[in-house]
């Protein structure tokens, strides 16, 4: 499954990126991160607790930052296995930082695979699911932005 959109924010893309490079802010804005570390350079883990429909499922997974163009274009993978059922996760996100007017546009593609029980749980669910938590991750980057901005000292 492949989703794309993008969300304009009110900071330069310095900003932007440092928040994409920083695993623990990341998990700030993306819904459903309960804690994420880095491990080293380009490698990180995560606890994620994600909602469908008529229960939650929390998973663990390891992430790699895949290609990193400083400040404008980063590649990075997440492969995860849900803690309580059989199966696995994989998501490769793309993302690319546009100056505009004013902040810059994050453009972002996810390409998201799914086997075992979690895959059994149907593609309209997921569909569903996978495009609410692209348009809260979205939201949530604004929202970061636009609070550091009426916080002056605060980036």
């Amino acid at each position: 499954m492949k989703l794309n959109g993008a969300v304009s924010v009110s900071a330069p893309r310095e900003e932007v990126w440092q928040i994409f490079m920083d695993p623990a802010q990341l998990c700030r804005v993306v819904p459903g991160c309960e804690q994420a570390q880095r491990l080293d350079d380009t490698h990180y883990e995560a606890q994620l607790a994600v909602k469908i429909q008529f229960m939650t499922i929390r998973a663990r997974a390891h992430g790699a930052l895949l290609e990193a163009r400083e400040p404008d274009h980063l590649v990075a993978e997440m492969v995860g296995e849900p803690l309580a059922m059989a199966g696995a996760f994989r998501a490769h996100l793309v993302v690319d930082l546009i100056p505009i007017a004013g902040g810059t546009e994050v453009r972002y593609t996810i390409e998201l695979s799914m086997l075992g029980r979690l895959a059994s749980l149907g593609e309209a669910i997921i569909r569903a699911t996978a495009n609410r938590l692209a348009s809260q991750f979205a939201a949530n980057v604004a929202q970061l932005f636009s609070a550091q901005a009426q916080e002056p000292g605060q980036r």
